[in-house]
């Protein structure tokens, strides 16, 4: 028979773990840092990469859950460029010139 796990037990695994975290007042995302009786301790980048740290209540917690990784996006929510394309542009360039 399957044990079920209580909240501190998945928490500890998800520690120093980029995560999701579900709340009644809105959805955070960062690593988290520690797991206390009453409250998580998640540190969250914002929009001018400063991390912050964030003490939320374990009671107002809805759901936990470990962030996919995501590839690195440009500052408009695209893909950056990558060097291939940027070399296949300079080789066109310099058989356009020859």
């Amino acid at each position: 028979m399957m044990s079920e796990k209580t909240f501190h037990q998945v928490a500890g695994e998800l520690l120093h773990h980029e995560v999701i975290v579900i709340t009644r007042q809105g959805n955070f995302e960062g690593k988290l840092l520690s797991v206390g009786n009453d409250v998580i301790v998640l540190e969250s980048r914002q929009m001018g990469g400063r991390p912050v740290k964030l003490f939320i209540r374990i009671e107002e917690v809805v759901a936990i859950y470990r962030a996919e990784r995501r590839p690195p996006m440009g500052p408009f929510g695209f893909m950056p460029m990558g060097e291939e394309f940027g070399e296949s542009s300079e080789k066109h360039e310099i058989h356009e010139s020859n």
